[in-house]
């Protein structure tokens, strides 16, 4: 009759017969990109770095030999960074590039059309699970399908953690058991809120039962347990057979203490403060402050270099690299902390970093004539030895 049984024995004198009402999932089943989404933190995280990433500004810039920036609206890489293709708008391409990223460690975009010139005229994401990297003497080429071999010229190939500098790996795959802990969790609150919180019924009977009559009365009960439980329909015993009922307490459980560490570990995994993810047990107005310039610095920020950096070495031309650069404003992102951004433009103006217009440009709005100059405070001196001698000879 099992451990359990012989225990409740000697304490109680009676004979119980355990009807559980849950189900187990299987240890073997494994988790999926497709079962890992279904967890609220992934989801939400996942959805957050994309939807951030993919909605910065972005624009082609040239870099003039006296040291200027300008903005190129009609270049063919601005172009066709505004609409990839005919299916897809700038944005959810690069939501969905980055979502792919963080969920299977790869994010595949194909060029599949470029101009006379050589400039890229039309991008198409791709699936992960359908590329292969091939690495080559000279080159990597990418298997796309059974039939198609592209250079790495024209695939553009945003890599998450990549130990080995060629394919990222998800972390999914890495840290497969915390995954599997949220499902297992989630799982369990299913079970436990559907059921009333009761796991589990307990029969007893005051007499000795043989093998025979305990198989028998365990599965008949077994049958009617949990047919009547679903339905809340009585339960008629006989024979002086006794119910009772297992009841787990979420506290006794430790089930909220589970699922907030399981969020904070989801979190750290995609780097994603706990707050933005509905864990609000430590936040204040000071640390959620600081949580999201980390964020800003070490989320967002190395994962837009990498694409800056790729689709600057895949979407021009040989002769352009250097002079023509993707531009991503990350900085966007402070922008929801008005206070911050206008400290930081009111510092920068004020020692000539910035110019009225700069300033103005940076909001979206219209440059105004004369808006182009510096400005620097009037009291300050050149902290130099010989121009201060300088100075104090002028004065004799």
């Amino acid at each position: 009759m099992g451990v359990f049984a012989n225990i409740y024995k000697r304490l109680t004198g009676k004979i119980p017969v355990i009807i559980t009402t849950t189900t187990e999932r299987s240890s073997n089943e494994p988790i999926t990109v497709d079962s890992a989404t279904k967890i609220a933190t992934v989801y939400s995280c996942v959805r957050i770095i994309s939807e951030d990433c993919g909605t910065f500004p972005i624009h082609v810039k040239q870099r003039t030999e006296d040291g200027k920036r300008i903005t190129l609206y009609n270049h063919p890489v601005a172009r066709v960074l505004r609409r990839p293709n005919p299916h897809t708008s700038g944005v959810d391409f690069r939501c969905a590039l980055i979502a792919s990223v963080e969920l299977r460690g790869n994010g595949y975009a194909h060029i599949s059309e470029r101009d006379k010139q050589g400039h890229p005229t039309r991008i198409d994401l791709l699936d992960p699970r359908e590329v292969t990297p091939l690495v080559g003497k000279t080159d990597v080429y990418y298997a796309i399908g059974e039939n198609l071999l592209v250079p790495s010229r024209d695939i553009i190939h945003i890599k998450g953690y990549a130990p080995d500098g060629i394919v990222g790996k998800s972390p999914i795959d890495v840290v497969s058991d915390t995954f599997e802990n949220a499902v297992n969790t989630a799982k369990f609150s299913k079970n436990l809120y559907k059921n009333d919180l009761k796991s589990a019924g307990v029969f007893t009977v005051d007499t000795e039962l043989s093998k025979e009559a305990y198989e028998r009365l365990k599965n008949q009960l077994t049958k009617e347990w949990s047919r009547l439980h679903a339905s809340s329909r009585p339960l008629i015993l006989e024979g002086g057979t006794k119910m009772s009922t297992v009841t787990i307490t979420p506290e006794n459980a430790q089930f909220i203490a589970t699922k907030l560490q399981t969020i904070d570990e989801i979190a750290a995994i995609f780097r994603v403060p706990p707050h933005k993810v509905g864990d609000w047990t430590r936040g204040t107005y000071s640390n959620n402050a600081q949580a999201n310039l980390e964020y800003s610095t070490d989320c967002i920020r190395p994962l837009l270099v990498k694409v800056e950096e790729e689709l600057n070495r895949k979407l021009f031309l040989e002769v352009e690299q250097g002079e023509y650069y993707v531009d991503i404003n990350y900085k966007a992102l402070l922008r929801t902390d008005l206070s911050a951004q206008m400290e930081i433009y009111n510092k920068m103006f004020n020692i000539g970093v910035y110019s009225p217009n700069d300033i103005r440009r940076m909001e979206d709005l219209e440059p105004y004539e004369g808006g182009d100059k510096y400005f620097v405070p009037v009291n300050l001196a050149i902290n130099d030895k010989d121009y201060n001698s300088i100075q104090d000879g002028q004065s004799e």
